[in-house]
């Protein structure tokens, strides 16, 4: 399925149930967030588990999934998972980026514990995407920024554009911008403010920035609407939407 506004690549969703009691349970199986993105018109998604962190299920799924939806499945990573670098190589046909996610792991991306897996991301061309939020003193974007500056052969996707807030958006573009990084990129998810979107476009550029909804916990014809909300001009909006996630992503 294609929009009328051309190919949609949402490169951030999520498949399952979450364990985190903020998020009440929420719980989507894969079959229910493939016709879910369908009919926001996305015709190709990266799709990753949940906190639950079930990558053999997520993976399984996509090994027999034969709807219209083109997938692609990221890895969720944590330092503690034994024999993970092992899996990782496994899988690597299977698999087009890693997730680290920590504030959940309870370590920054910077915890030596995940160099292993960064030089292995960099190592088999696997972008990373970690998440960014609030909690400063655990996953600020600025200690994705040191992983980028310090793994220049990995690259990274800075979720929820740094932070899903306006001065952590803007922040993070900044710091992309100053540091000069080419291996680093901004993810839309969950980002409400259309006008941080657009003071981070003018920052990096479209070439740093990448669609991403968080579903199953943001439908992405929210997030569609914020990047209406911006007026782009269709080569803009086309690499926002697309072409930037498939260079990524394949």
């Amino acid at each position: 399925m294609t929009s009328p506004r051309g190919p949609i690549f949402d490169a951030h969703c999520h498949a399952g149930t979450w364990a985190a009691p903020d998020f009440l349970g929420q719980a989507s199986d894969p079959g229910e967030v493939a016709g879910t993105l369908l009919r926001a018109g996305v015709s190709r998604a990266l799709v990753m588990p949940t906190d639950q962190r079930d990558n053999a299920g997520l993976l399984e799924w996509a090994r027999v999934y034969e709807g219209p939806l083109s997938l692609r499945i990221a890895m969720w990573v944590a330092p503690a998972d034994n024999g993970l670098v092992e899996d990782v190589r496994s899988h690597r046909d299977q698999i087009s980026a890693l997730k680290i996610h920590p504030s959940f792991s309870r370590r920054r991306v910077t915890d030596p514990g995940f160099a292993p897996l960064l030089e292995l991301a960099g190592e088999l061309a696997l972008p990373v995407i970690v998440h960014c939020g609030r909690w400063q003193e655990m996953a600020s974007f600025r200690f994705a920024i040191e992983a980028a500056r310090c793994h220049a052969d990995t690259t990274f996707v800075l979720a929820h554009m740094g932070g899903d807030q306006p001065a952590l958006v803007v922040g993070a573009a900044e710091a992309i911008a100053r540091e000069g990084l080419r291996n680093a990129y901004l993810g839309t998810e969950c980002v409400r403010e259309y006008w941080a979107i657009q003071r981070a476009l003018a920052i990096v550029g479209p070439e740093r920035i990448v669609f991403g909804s968080d579903h199953n916990l943001h439908h992405p014809a929210v997030g569609l609407a914020i990047i209406d909300a911006l007026g782009l001009a269709p080569q803009v909006e086309r690499r926002i939407l697309w072409d930037n996630a498939v260079a990524l992503f394949g």
